[in-house]
């Protein structure tokens, strides 16, 4: 059973700063974004190509035409009545019901918790994830939500149930809250979450990663993680939603600059000489491979979103 917890003032300063997630945020996603959902669903394969029904002809539930019979229609599928008052033999087609398998993987870990504009990045990553799940819910379809956190990776259970659902953003609500500046990181615990997907045998699932891709950083892992990921686009419809802040991107020189985790408060000097180019060095790191994965990989696609959750085509 769900348990979404109780509200401390300590919790609501940390969402009012857009440093940590509450339940409301993760309920109001149910909201449906159309332009958002319509950009994280265009040019998937598999079922989620077209309208949901398939055109292929068999026993299906859903009714699709009646037409003359051709040679190898299912003479079960036969309009007697029809056939009798046309005095030619009509047939009932009908279009098999394909089944969506959504999978969305988020990122709670240490390296989420920043934000210098709009969110942390790790609320970002948890309303897409909510949005994606929402919809998919929504929708009649079973959604798993895994989320790698500072405690390990939560692999979510497949299901169409909202009972289900509220269950897996209670479970994203509390590793979200969990996210404290003095966690430990978890660089592995990403890829280890990919090699239980792809041990999982996946076939024909539409698989959402979101988050920072913070390990890639290091050539061991990001090779690990790419062959990972290539793996898992072999069967699979694969989405990379690569989550960043704009000082990540472009850091600026402007002398002291206060920062907080909503608690405790101190500044930085945005003007050291090695600051701007070894955040900008992290951030190529693990941005400029999964640029190269999607355009060797058909099945993947890179989007980015910056902390107001904006699509932001110009980055890649």
């Amino acid at each position: 059973m769900f348990s979404w917890g109780r509200s401390t003032p300590e919790a609501a300063r940390l969402v009012d700063a857009g440093i940590q997630l509450d339940m409301d945020t993760l309920l109001k996603q149910a909201e449906l974004s159309e332009a958002l959902l319509s950009l994280l669903s265009q040019g998937l394969l598999g079922p989620l190509q077209g309208h949901r029904s398939g055109p292929q002809k068999g026993s299906g539930l859903d009714f699709s035409e009646l037409a003359h019979y051709q040679p190898g229609d299912d003479v079960r599928h036969l309009d007697w009545k029809l056939s009798s008052r046309k005095q030619s033999p009509y047939v009932r087609h009908f279009q098999e019901e394909k089944e969506q398998c959504f999978d969305i993987v988020v990122d709670q870990r240490i390296d989420m918790l920043f934000g210098s504009q709009g969110e942390s990045k790790a609320v970002v990553a948890a309303r897409l994830a909510a949005q994606i799940g929402w919809r998919a819910i929504q929708q009649g379809d079973p959604c798993a939500c895994s989320v790698v956190s500072v405690s390990g990776v939560y692999r979510g259970t497949s299901s169409r149930r909202l009972n289900h659902w509220f269950d897996s953003l209670a479970v994203l609500l509390e590793k979200n809250q969990q996210l404290q500046v003095s966690a430990e990181p978890q660089a592995e615990s990403f890829c280890q979450c990919l090699e239980e997907m792809v041990q999982s045998r996946y076939r024909g699932h539409h698989v959402y990663l979101i988050g920072d891709f913070s390990g890639l950083e290091y050539p061991e892992l990001r090779n690990e993680c790419l062959q990972l990921l290539s793996a898992l686009a072999r069967h699979n419809s694969v989405r990379l939603l690569f989550v960043f802040d704009e000082l990540e991107y472009r850091f600026p020189s402007l002398g002291f600059l206060p920062i907080s985790d909503g608690v405790h408060h101190a500044e930085m000097n945005s003007s050291a000489p090695d600051l701007a180019p070894a955040l900008k060095e992290a951030f190529d790191q693990r941005l400029k491979p999964l640029q190269q994965l999607a355009m060797d990989e058909p099945n993947i696609q890179l989007l980015a979103f910056d902390g107001f959750m904006r699509h932001r085509e110009d980055l890649l």
